[in-house]
């Protein structure tokens, strides 16, 4: 597979998993889990302008789903021969870094909590109980195994 075709993979697969990985986070507060705007969180490292913040967040989610697609492209070919398994196992491991280290050093600089406008999450949510943690890797397994579908699993151009 040459290059631009892996860049073209690479963009799908990061754009499918973060919307997915946004379609979950907004589908579980209907199922009565907490609300984690993810967005807000991410677009107010660049403005405390809520409704501006909002539409910044999703694009830096967007890029960062992207960026983190083309790390599983890069470095994430061993486990099992399943791209699936393969995707959920990225997942966890997103999760878990994101949960011991992403988070805690949200606390420490984001805008939001500095301003006392969200309490500091805290290492794997856990200032937000239990469910918050538990939707966080939800999302973030639906992801990692859509993002190594995507990459994976679907036929190049040339093959059509």
């Amino acid at each position: 597979m040459d290059s631009l075709q892996d860049n073209r993979r690479i963009w799908i697969a990061g754009i499918i998993g973060t919307a997915l990985f946004a379609l979950v986070m907004d589908l579980i507060p209907s199922l009565h889990g907490p609300k984690l705007n993810i967005a807000l969180w991410d677009g107010t490292f660049v403005t405390l302008n809520l409704s501006v913040a909002i539409i910044v967040g999703y694009v830096l989610e967007f890029l960062i789903g992207v960026g983190m697609a083309a790390l599983y492209h890069k470095y994430w070919s061993f486990g099992p021969a399943n791209p699936v398994i393969r995707g959920i196992l990225f997942g966890l491991a997103v999760w878990l870094a994101f949960m011991a280290i992403g988070v805690p050093i949200f606390d420490r600089i984001s805008p939001l909590v500095q301003n006392g406008l969200l309490l500091g999450p805290g290492a794997f949510l856990w200032r937000m109980g239990i469910m918050a943690p538990i939707t966080w890797l939800v999302a973030s397994l639906v992801y990692g195994s859509s993002v190594s579908y995507v990459i994976e699993r679907t036929p190049s151009l040339s093959e059509r």
